[in-house]
């Protein structure tokens, strides 16, 4: 899967989904008027509520997944900033957004965090990634730098803990956030770089340790083992395996295009992958790209972004220790739009999922939806030009069973779509 080149937005935040690149492109005007004059869905009365809408490119643009402190958000966006590089911002309880740091184009910072929300020590320091800058002798899809893992202290300083290097011995894109373990190490994936793939490489697991050495915990080769994690962040379980999706590899006869369907995925804490399930494209799924969640029994839970009863609009999946997979809700047209991604989910403690679609709604500018436990399927919400505009990433959940999220565009229009909002939904 190769990238194509369109404008900045396109060519700097999803390079790597060459197929859906076009659909993602702000001036892709004609394409959103036609789905705009597709049938309506009916969103359920939900108390929505934009806490945030970003004013200006150099605040920042394109926000990512939000992590919730003590009534404060922190999260990143793609774009915008010093550069229009992206940035690290904190939004405080009273609505004041705070840009705590902005990347460069120096050769030791990285560039364009990428789409998972951030992690914290007890410290305070906050975690993350970008897809690329860094090591700018490592070119990944013909731009310098393979990308970074980052570390901003509390006082807005920022430190490379890592700078990827591409295959084959690192990992190098990576698309998708940190998760750590109770010793402070990290685990992230790459899209590509490792082994494999024509030499550009199918993808790594890597291990950070609190001293800053990184570990190619698993590299994919392509073949039955899977290939190119896209937005996964890891879910690690008390023993220390990870868990996770690629979205290629598997079985290599799906579709006929000798690709595979994507696969999710174990990797134990030496290195050793399983293979849990393997998609074939059809009434079970394909191409997952984004990543799980865990019950307290060990059942995973996902979406896929094809297969199902409608071939190209994926289905929201549940697969027991054993690897057996269940099918929860099969995505309808007028749900999601053919061909593109639902979130990663955010599981509650009474076993409903929740989480967003990029398009599907009543005007097919994205969703937040709802799958209970019985596999009930509710529409939240359904977002316009005037609320939102195509949420990229998952869900944080409050006590009190808030919602919030983020949505790549809309709201205020400095920026051509719109430079994304922050969003509650009151239950």
């Amino acid at each position: 899967m190769m990238p194509i080149s369109a404008t900045p937005y396109c060519e700097s935040t999803f390079r790597p989904f060459a197929k859906n690149t076009k659909r993602w492109c702000r001036f892709a005007m004609p394409l959103a008027v036609l789905f705009a004059l597709m049938l309506a869905v009916p969103a359920q009365a939900q108390s929505f509520q934009m806490l945030y809408e970003f004013p200006l490119r150099k605040t920042g643009n394109t926000p990512s997944g939000l992590l919730g402190v003590n009534g404060n958000f922190y999260g990143t966006t793609a774009l915008g900033g010093m550069s229009n590089e992206g940035t690290v911002f904190e939004l405080t309880s009273q609505g004041k957004l705070i840009s705590l740091y902005s990347f460069s184009h120096n050769t030791t910072d990285g560039r364009n965090p990428t789409l998972g929300p951030l992690i914290r020590d007890k410290a305070g320091n906050l975690y993350g990634t970008t897809q690329n800058g860094g090591d700018l002798h490592c070119v990944a899809f013909l731009v310098p730098g393979c990308g970074t893992v980052f570390k901003i202290s509390a006082g807005g300083k920022e430190t490379i803990v890592h700078s990827f290097s591409g295959g084959p011995t690192d990992g190098a894109t990576p698309l998708a956030g940190l998760v750590a373990d109770s010793a402070g190490n990290l685990y992230g994936t790459t899209y590509v770089g490792g082994i494999g793939c024509n030499g550009q490489g199918c993808g790594t697991v890597y291990k950070i340790t609190p001293s800053g050495t990184e570990t190619v915990l698993y590299s994919f080769t392509g073949g039955a083992d899977g290939s190119n994690p896209h937005y996964v962040d890891l879910v690690i379980d008390p023993a220390g395996n990870l868990y996770g999706t690629a979205g290629g590899g598997g079985d290599l006869t799906c579709g006929g295009h000798g690709a595979g369907c994507g696969v999710v995925f174990k990797v134990d804490p030496t290195g050793k992958e399983t293979v849990l399930h393997a998609f074939t494209g059809g009434t079970d799924g394909g191409g997952p790209s984004s990543g799980l969640v865990r019950d307290s029994n060990g059942n995973l839970y996902g979406t896929a972004t094809f297969g199902g009863n409608c071939r190209s609009c994926g289905l929201v999946f549940k697969l027991d220790p054993t690897g057996n997979e269940t099918v929860l809700h099969n995505f309808t047209e007028q749900e999601i739009q053919p061909a593109l991604q639902a979130s990663s989910l955010l599981l509650d403690a009474a076993g409903n999922l929740y989480g967003t679609t990029l398009y599907g709604g009543s005007l097919s500018d994205g969703t937040v939806f709802e799958v209970s436990s019985q596999g009930v399927y509710t529409m939240l919400h359904s977002f316009d030009i005037n609320d939102g505009l195509y949420p990229v990433v998952g869900l944080i959940r409050d006590n009190a069973g808030n919602l919030y999220g983020a949505t790549s565009q809309g709201g205020d229009f400095s920026c051509s779509m719109g430079c994304g909002v922050i969003f509650k939904i009151t239950p």
